[in-house]
Order: structure tokens, then C-alpha cells, then sequence
């Protein structure tokens, strides 16, 4: 909704201070409601300069940057390498990292086994955690000789796991699924699909949220809705934050070969950083369909996203993966590094 940036804006405006610079504000705020998000970035940031404190300018400036930033595919344009068209029914390799939990871990395989896509093997990496071999021997009978496991002696983090999930895979495409969330079962075939029509490296779809409770390993649910937020794919965009979740995603497996590996140095955010990497040398293709549920538990202490702080990996990032001189893709960034903790 190009009208999201300016309706956030309006929920501020009331919040401005007499004799705060408002005129520069105000025009800024009309021309993003009238839809005209890049001429108002000139006023935003006039108001800003005179007075950098204006209540929700910062904020809402961001909202106007990731809305312009969703159409620039000026980066996009470059030559990228081909790839060979897919087989008819390329397999799909999916691969699941996981570490102590079980009940969940079962969830997931099963949402693997019901999908309507039938040519796909699981590689489940089982980071230092106990033994899963009764989760992989419940599922049915005819689909356990497709699940490979692959056992790390002691934990080793999620971009070690997932790196030797490929290691191990067969499959012309890999996808990812986390544990603890779910495929819907349209979610291989949409993202084959995808990856075939368009001829691109990489594939994503949208996400549900689910907020759950979990207790003795029974999850009961909350609510749900569409994951937010949800942009339109440009490596613009990608520069500043991730908008992609990894279970969302297939990729050819090649793509590894030519464009490296998960950064096993990296605490978290290691699917942005590849991601990142990925977009500067091959074409992606982004699907509406919403295919997978992400589960999401308010008390979770297992959740690396929760124990890791983001924004040094950002500083990290930022420093690696050049903005190439976009002005709007450099505010951005200042604006979103000032937004977190």
C-alpha cells in the first residue's frame, strides 16, 4: 500500500511541538499522503536537519524509504548469470536444522510429508541435540528412506547446521525449513513452479505468524495473521534489512557453489547475510502466495534471533555489502541502525 508510509505519518503528527520546524514536516507529510513518497524525502530531511528530535520524523521517514526503496531495480538490471533450465520434476532437498526439540521437530517433518510436490528428501542436521532417530522412524513408512540425518556431535550453530544440510543434499533446489514452523502444503510446488517460470536463482513466498504457548511439548495457538512486514522484493530494499525468511525460500543449489556458503562466524542473521550475497549475483522471484507458518512463542528462551542483538550484525553487514552510493539506500540504513536496541 503506497499510502502506508503516510497514514504511519498522520498517526504522529498530532505529536509535533509548536515552533519545531513544522512547516518542512507538514509539507513532507502532505506530499506522502498525495502518494508522492521521493518528493517528500526532501522535506523530511529539511525538517530534520533544523531540528533532528521532531517527534516521529525518524520513524515515519524510514517507512517512506523502505516504500520508495521496493521499486528501485537499478541494481537488479545488471548481467547475471544463467542458469540451466530445471528438469521436469527436479528434486527438492529440504533442509532442517534442529537441537532439543522434538515435539516440534516432528510437526515440521510432517508438514514436509504432506506437501503436494512428491519428488523432495528431508536432510534433518541435528546440532549436538538428542537423539532424533524415533521422530524420523514416526513418520509414514513410505517416506522415512527419503529423510537423511546428519549428526553434529556438539552444538555448532545454525549456519554450521545448515551448511552441512547442502553438504548433503541431492537435490537441484534446496529449501529451509526451521523446526519449529511449518510448511503449508502447496509450498514446494509454488516455489518450483516459480523457479521454473521465471528462470531465476532464488525463489520466496509469504509467511503466516503464528503466536503460540508451548507446554510439555503441546503448542497451543494464540492467534495468527500474515507476517509483517511484507515488501516487494529489490536489492535495494535487501540493503538496508531483511524482509525474507529462509523457510520462505528455494534456491538452486548451484548457487552455492558460485556464490558461497552460510557465514559460520556469524552469531545470527546468517540467512540475511547469504541472502545478501545471493541477490548481488543472481535473480530472484518473489510469489504472493502465503505457504508456510511461522510460529512465533512470546516466553521462547531457544530462539537465536531473541538471544542475539541485531544491529551489530547490521553495522557488520553494512560495512561488507556496499549501498554503491544510493543516497536513499544510505538514510535508510542510518534511520533503521537507529531503530534498534
Amino acid at each position: 500500500d503506497r499510502h502506508a508510509a503516510a497514514e504511519y505519518a498522520f498517526r504522529h503528527a498530532a505529536r509535533l511541538r509548536p515552533g519545531m520546524h513544522e512547516a518542512h514536516f507538514n509539507l513532507a507529510l502532505s506530499l506522502a499522503y498525495q502518494g508522492k513518497l521521493r518528493d517528500s524525502v526532501g522535506s523530511f530531511v529539511a525538517a530534520r536537519k533544523l531540528d533532528p528530535d521532531i517527534p516521529g520524523l525518524d520513524e515515519t521517514l524510514l517507512e517512506v524509504l523502505l516504500q520508495i526503496l521496493q521499486d528501485e531495480h537499478g541494481a537488479d538490471a545488471a548481467s547475471k548469470p544463467e542458469f540451466a533450465p530445471l528438469t521436469l520434476e527436479p528434486l527438492v532437498s529440504v533442509v532442517i536444522p534442529t537441537q532439543n526439540r522434538l515435539p516440534l521437530l516432528r510437526d515440521a517433518l510432517e508438514s514436509v510429508c504432506r506437501q503436494t510436490y512428491r519428488n523432495w528428501e528431508a536432510v534433518v542436521v541435528n546440532d549436538g541435540g538428542p537423539d532424533i532417530s524415533a521422530v524420523v522412524k514416526s513418520m509414514p513408512s513410505d517416506v522415512v528412506s527419503r529423510i537423511t540425518s546428519v549428526q553434529s556431535p556438539q552444538p555448532r550453530g545454525q549456519a554450521n547446521a545448515r551448511n552441512a544440510g547442502v553438504a548433503a543434499a541431492r537435490g537441484e533446489i534446496v529449501a529451509f525449513l526451521d523446526d519449529d514452523d511449518l510448511y503449508k502444503p502447496a509450498h514446494l510446488a509454488t516455489l518450483v513452479a516459480g523457479l521454473r517460470d521465471s528462470g531465476a536463482a532464488v525463489a520466496y513466498t509469504r509467511a503466516e505468524a503464528v503466536l503460540e504457548k508451548l507446554a510439555g511439548g503441546e503448542r497451543t495457538e494464540l492467534k495468527r495473521g500474515p507476517a509483517s512486514p511484507w515488501f516487494r522484493y529489490s536489492r535495494a530494499l535487501l540493503l538496508v534489512r531483511n524482509a525474507m525468511p529462509l523457510q520462505n525460500c528455494a534456491m538452486r543449489r548451484e548457487c552455492f557453489a558460485r556464490f558461497g556458503h552460510f557465514d559460520e562466524d556469524l552469531s545470527c542473521a546468517e540467512d540475511w547475510e547469504l541472502l545478501l550475497r545471493f541477490s548481488a549475483n543472481a535473480d530472484f522471484r518473489q510469489i504472493t502466495e502465503m505457504t508456510t507458518e511461522i510460529h512465533v512463542r512470546e516466553d521462547a528462551i531457544d530462539s537465536v534471533s531473541k538471544r542475539n542483538r541485531l544491529r551489530p550484525m547490521c553495522e557488520l553487514f553494512y560495512r561488507r555489502h556496499a549501498a554503491d552510493g544510493h543516497e536513499l539506500v544510505e538514510l535508510a540504513r542510518e534511520l533503521y541502525l537507529k531503530s534498534l536496541p
